[in-house]
């Protein structure tokens, strides 16, 4: 029986190696690549907590995503859901964002009794 010529396995192994150097290539590329992102987003972090009013007692609380999954959210010591992501305004005062109205008239009408309607302000005199 005849061994096999060397030149013919190697010739058949080129384009075997070919790909695995190319594969290698690409590989080292994506790992300089990742190592060379900056570390800091462009974008402004998404905060863990939201402030959170309830719309009955005024209290404010602050929720994580997890917490708050439905909004209204339930309120921690009641367990019912009376609390509407709100903000705070340079001069001090709490108000709901314009976009939960809709959920403050439906919804929470029957809780609400810090909320002025018309401006969306809390109610501080509580």
């Amino acid at each position: 029986m005849q061994a096999p010529d060397r030149g013919r396995i190697i010739a058949r192994m080129g384009g075997f190696t070919r790909h695995w150097k190319i594969i290698a290539a690409l590989a080292m590329f994506g790992l300089a690549a990742f190592l060379l992102m900056p570390k800091s987003s462009p974008y402004p972090s998404i905060p863990d907590r939201f402030d959170y009013v309830c719309v009955s007692t005024g209290e404010m609380f602050s929720l994580s995503i997890e917490e708050a999954a439905m909004i209204p959210a339930r309120h921690p010591q009641t367990k019912v859901r009376t609390l509407i992501p709100c903000i705070r305004n340079d001069d001090g005062t709490v108000a709901i964002e314009e976009g939960f109205r809709e959920t403050l008239e439906r919804e929470l009408s029957k809780y609400n009794h810090v909320v002025e309607m018309e401006t969306l302000i809390v109610k501080q005199d509580r």
